[in-house]
């Protein structure tokens, strides 16, 4: 860990080698009369406390590289009208009607795991593609997706292989995951090879092996993180934050 330096600022202020501290007073008065020898254990018991870089959240997080920075679109590509996206309290938000097409990352990825947490309008309609290519036009095999696939997500009334956390139009949800509007829900996409996993609010409701299906064998293993926009009418929207990705081996 190396050296600890401590120091008093003020009242009720306590400097941790460049951490600064708030205790109370009481806590204040009986560090007061610690010896000398003392306070390097004391100190290192509020560093193991208070620094971020000890937290059980930073720990779960290990890494994960944020693809979103909570202020601008800087990473991502507008695929669409700038209008249909506003950034706005470390969130990402897309009214319907705004032509906003969709987002995606400059680069593109191949195996990984993505976590993005999302909240829909009632009836809303939305989605999260996973190595896609830069069109969305119709491909030849009737889906709209040419290359990768789209995590859907929608409340609408529908099928389980277009509902929240299918993959839509290839692969069916099983379990059905909780499709509530105007609530922030989180996906955990996971694709290694081959295998594609998808977690929605923790419960596991994709697992799938596009080798093991004629319709998804030939569908490539690298592509863009994309956002999709409020694919709705007016009077609906779709927001996304926390995006963040961990590459896999």
């Amino acid at each position: 860990m190396g050296s600890v330096r401590i120091g008093m600022i003020g009242k009720g202020t306590m400097y941790l080698s460049g951490l600064l501290c708030f205790l109370r007073d009481a806590a204040m008065h009986d560090l007061r009369r610690l010896t000398r020898r003392s306070l390097p254990t004391i100190a290192l018991g509020v560093v193991l406390t208070c620094s971020p870089c000890f937290s059980a959240d930073k720990k779960s997080e290990d890494g994960f590289v944020p693809l979103f920075n909570g202020k601008n679109l800087d990473g991502w590509l507008i695929m669409g009208k700038k209008a249909g996206w506003v950034v706005k309290d470390g969130i990402i938000h897309s009214d319907g009607g705004q032509g906003g097409n969709w987002l995606r990352t400059k680069r593109k990825y191949k195996n990984f795991i993505l976590k993005v947490e999302w909240k829909v309008s009632k009836g809303g309609n939305s989605g999260v593609f996973i190595r896609s290519g830069r069109d969305l036009a119709l491909s030849p095999v009737r889906q709209r997706l040419v290359t990768g696939y789209e995590v859907q997500i929608s409340n609408a009334r529908r099928d389980d292989s277009h509902c929240t956390g299918s993959l839509y139009g290839f692969v069916a949800v099983k379990p059905r995951p909780d499709e509530s509007p105007d609530k922030w829900h989180t996906f955990e996409i996971r694709c290694q090879g081959n295998h594609v996993t998808v977690k929605s609010d923790g419960l596991k409701c994709i697992d799938f092996d596009q080798s093991t299906n004629e319709a998804t064998r030939k569908k490539p293993l690298k592509g863009y993180i994309g956002l999709q926009d409020s694919h709705s009418p007016k009077g609906h929207y779709i927001e996304y934050r926390n995006v963040r990705i961990k590459a896999l081996k």
